[in-house]
């Protein structure tokens, strides 16, 4: 008995169906609708048989076992490369979420140690720093390295003398050192003597003192180390209004005046009035 295209008849449970041609049998079998135990009946025949015992049938039955194997093997190499893909993705995770932990706490760090001793706002200013500031009262000056808002000319300069030598302006007698000025009232330059507010003024001096970078920059040298104090005063209503410049290889550089516009966007207070900032700025390294 051979395959022909008479028709047959296949079982599917308590079922009969069909009939099908040959071509459908084969079909089934490789789609696994039939199994080698599925029984067929030729019409005409009168008795089920088990389609593996159809010679002209076996050929395919032997091919869809194969089919079957090799199915199953590849669904089963696929679901291992999705398990060892999950694995993965949760291994990636564990170590993204501990890496972000590690520059969490490696930032808080340097924020507090980092080499040479330089914080970590210090080192991304390069080789600048600036030492702590230092604040007095306001005193007179005289005008050669001093940059004021106010539009007031420049006078003749006195001498060589370093800033804190240099005698006053003008010709005012000097004052009794033993008599202190009422508190809020203001001196020629319009400066306030009231008391020094110093944990506000420095608050203000920390919070912006990086937008002086810029200006220091524009005098830096590569290889060279300078250091440039500068001072500047706070007139009235908190405004800073003068900025020297205690270095006279900058006189004409232009820093003063850059340093000047950088300083009146500063927010002091007008408690801070008629009081002096020290800064001193540090490029380069020594030696």
């Amino acid at each position: 008995m051979g395959p022909n295209d008479q028709g047959w008849l296949f079982r599917e449970g308590d079922l009969i169906l069909g009939p099908v041609a040959s071509q459908q049998i084969i079909d089934k079998l490789y789609a696994g609708e039939l199994l080698p135990q599925s029984e067929v009946q030729l019409l005409g025949s009168g008795r089920f048989v088990k389609v593996s015992e159809i010679a002209d049938f076996k050929v395919h039955v032997a091919k869809s076992e194969a089919k079957k194997r090799v199915d199953a093997h590849a669904h089963e190499h696929q679901s291992e490369q999705k398990k060892k893909l999950t694995r993965a993705l949760g291994i990636g995770a564990g170590v993204l979420v501990t890496l972000g932990i590690v520059v969490a706490v490696l930032g808080s760090y340097l924020a507090v140690h980092t080499p040479n001793g330089k914080t970590a706002e210090e080192l991304a200013w390069g080789d600048i720093t600036i030492d702590a500031p230092s604040i007095s009262k306001a005193k007179r000056r005289v005008d050669d390295e001093l940059v004021d808002y106010q539009g007031s000319t420049k006078k003749p300069p006195v001498g060589n003398a370093p800033i804190a030598n240099r005698p006053p302006v003008g010709n005012n007698p000097p004052k009794n050192p033993t008599t202190k000025p009422p508190l809020g009232n203001s001196d020629p330059d319009g400066m306030s003597m009231g008391e020094v507010d110093e944990a506000g003024i420095n608050a203000v001096v920390a919070r912006n003192k990086s937008s002086l970078i810029p200006c220091i920059k524009t005098v830096a040298k590569p290889g060279v180390y300078l250091k440039i104090p500068i001072e500047f005063s706070i007139a009235e209503a908190g405004k800073v209004s003068k900025v020297w410049v205690d270095n006279p290889d900058l006189k004409d550089s232009g820093l003063q005046e850059c340093l000047l516009k950088e300083l009146q966007k500063w927010p002091f207070k007008s408690g801070h009035s008629g009081n002096s900032v020290n800064l001193s700025f540090n490029v380069g390294k020594k030696g």
